[in-house]
């Protein structure tokens, strides 16, 4: 996925605030205004110097116009948004920090998360369906090295 993430991060994609407020539904005005209010952000095009909106910013004005168009405020629909970020990066933390394996079977998906940091015997296991998550400790299987270490020297 490295690859991929990299090439997809790199692509210039971006939007005049025409074409944002078309495919969001937001006035100029609006994107305006949560502009000034630094809620989103711009930049300038080389080519032309017009205001450009990038794909994650677009994302962003979705959000915003979403929860105005349900009832909040524009301080209430900010501050979910920070609250929304912010989950988001603790969860990547923990998957980047913590998951070791992933396995597709036929009706579930399993995800092994590591040694438990107060029982290394055994590991964390989330096995999730489509309608559920359970957790799970596990007893640590033995490496596959250490397997193979075991192997070699029994041929000698």
């Amino acid at each position: 996925m490295g690859p991929f993430n990299a090439r997809l991060r790199s692509l210039d994609i971006s939007l005049g605030i025409g074409e944002t407020s078309r495919v969001t539904g937001a006035t100029p005005t609006q994107i305006r205004y949560w502009e000034k209010k630094q809620l989103i952000h711009s930049r300038r095009h080389d080519a032309n110097g017009n205001k450009r909106y990038s794909l994650a910013n677009i994302t962003l004005i979705v959000m915003i116009k979403t929860m105005l168009d349900e009832g909040y405020t524009l301080a209430k629909a900010s501050e979910e948004i920070e609250r929304s970020h912010q989950k988001a990066d603790m969860l990547h933390v923990l998957i980047s920090t913590r998951l070791q394996d992933i396995k597709r079977e036929a009706t579930q998906t399993v995800f092994n998360f590591g040694p438990l940091e107060n029982d290394p015997d055994y590991d964390v296991i989330a096995q999730v369906t489509d309608k559920a998550a359970k957790l799970y400790k596990q007893p640590v299987k033995k490496a596959a090295a250490e397997d193979h270490t075991d192997r070699v020297v029994s041929l000698f």
